[in-house]
């Protein structure tokens, strides 16, 4: 617990921590630290275990267990009504993409009729004036049938100026001291976690005072989306995750990165990132493919492979390739801790180094190619299915190249597209060969898209955001 006895007439903030990101994002990063310089931080956390309590008990003045309350029945219907028919309004590829998934599930007759009138149901609901409708009856009703009076309680003790949520997505369990404390007239504020999180995700809930956002795009975007935010209360800031890549701190000496995860210090290497096995079905047959064009390559030009997981969905083949301890090859363990979904610090130094390193970087369509981009890497997606792999209904790899909040990193011309192995090969050569060659369409499509947000300050920006809001 930190000493409190010159604080009293510091502004109190209650942070919640309601999924394992949010502590890279504001814990590990400089926000927290900043914050408490001149503020009263009480951590909301769904992580409370020792390990946690050691490591940020001296940067903050109390940490209280978030604990979950299941909603009744009747919000959860409510609930679920409303994100489909904003789906249905939203209608973006990412939605269309997810229809045609859960069309192809409903197998049975009965499946098939009860999905066709749900459909039905949350297309009549497919507008501005009833979304809105929708998100007020839901405002109210989890207020009416909310499960518990812990936080009332717990915000009337703290009496904090600002509720802020570290992810507005991924963990319900945030949403209901929101809810009180918007109810029990508390300003509140939250950080889009992703910049796919507005055209792919559910509709935004519960209702914030405050939106904190990566780039001047995204604010558009939540402000064509949702109508009633303030213009003024979104605020750009960039994202804490891309703070660690501008950090001399988190870049480890080459010969220390290649010793930790087992490389040839004298030999570059290329990274692949792999993602969701769920979203990329046969990923697997990728990297055996990537494996084979590399060892057409002259062995004293050979380049080596790392191969990086996504820790959340890894498949068992990938798990199975990894053990095959293929020369030149490298699997290194992702340090994470599962429960919570949280990534270790001393993941973020392996990441960044990786970034900073490599001469290539390959990965289906993600967030990744954004952080090779920042480091001046090129970058190969993958806009088809892996060679001799049955992909199902609605699981086709080149979907993800049109996704929107895709579409215009394609269409910039700064990442290169394989549609194919032929293409794979040709990219990997002249990647290596020429890495300087879509430089300039990089650096353009970052200047455009994040300004002047990518200098590692964006944590400091959203401290200092949180209490410019306090202070009006």
């Amino acid at each position: 617990m930190a000493d409190r006895s010159n604080s009293t007439n510091k502004p109190n903030i209650v942070f919640i921590i309601a999924r394992g990101e949010s502590v890279r994002n504001f814990l590990y990063s400089a926000a927290i630290r900043s914050l408490h310089e001149n503020a009263r931080i009480t951590l909301l956390s769904v992580i409370t275990d020792e390990q946690f309590r050691t490591r940020f008990e001296h940067e903050v003045d109390q940490i209280i267990e978030l604990r979950e309350y299941p909603e009744h029945r009747l919000v959860n219907y409510l609930r679920a009504l409303l994100h489909d028919a904003h789906y249905r309004w939203l209608w973006t590829e990412k939605v269309k993409n997810k229809q045609v998934i859960l069309d192809d599930r409903a197998r049975t007759l009965g499946g098939k009729i009860k999905r066709s009138l749900w459909k039905t149901i949350s297309y009549f609901f497919a507008n501005q004036g009833s979304l809105s409708f929708l998100s007020t009856l839901d405002r109210k009703l989890s207020i009416l049938l909310k499960p518990t009076a812990d936080f009332d309680r717990l915000f009337s003790q703290l009496k904090p100026d600002l509720v802020f949520n570290g992810s507005h997505i991924h963990a319900s369990r945030g949403d209901l001291p929101i809810r009180i404390a918007h109810q029990m007239g508390i300003p509140t504020a939250t950080f889009i976690f992703s910049w796919d999180n507005l055209s792919s995700r559910a509709r935004l809930l519960p209702h914030y005072d405050h939106y904190l956002v990566w780039h001047k795009g995204m604010k558009e975007q939540l402000l064509n989306i949702y109508p009633s935010i303030k213009e003024d209360h979104v605020y750009i800031t960039g994202t804490p995750q891309f703070d660690f890549h501008f950090r001399k701190e988190y870049i480890l000496p080459r010969r220390e990165l290649c010793s930790r995860i087992g490389l040839d210090p004298g030999r570059p290497f290329i990274l692949y990132t792999t993602g969701m096995a769920r979203d990329f079905p046969g990923e697997y047959l990728h990297v055996r493919s990537i494996i084979a064009l590399l060892h057409e390559m002259d062995e004293t030009k050979r380049p080596q492979l790392v191969v990086r997981a996504y820790i959340k969905g890894n498949s068992p083949e990938m798990e199975e390739l990894a053990g095959q301890a293929i020369p030149g090859v490298v699997f290194p363990p992702v340090l994470w801790e599962e429960k919570w979904f949280t990534p270790m610090e001393e993941d973020l130094c392996i990441y960044t180094s990786l970034l900073h390193y490599c001469e290539l970087g390959i990965n289906p369509a993600s967030t990744v190619s954004l952080e090779l981009m920042m480091m001046d890497k090129p970058v190969i997606n993958i806009g088809f299915d892996p060679p001799g792999y049955q992909v199902a209904k609605g699981y086709h790899w080149s979907r993800h190249i049109q996704f929107d909040h895709y579409r215009d990193l394609v269409r910039s011309g700064a990442v290169k597209i394989a549609y194919s192995t032929n293409d794979m090969r040709r990219m990997i050569h002249d990647s290596l060969e020429n890495p300087s060659e879509l430089l300039s369409r990089r650096r353009s499509f970052l200047e455009e898209t994040f300004g002047c947000t990518l200098d590692g300050n964006s944590a400091q920006r959203i401290a200092e955001i949180l209490q410019a809001i306090i202070s009006d």
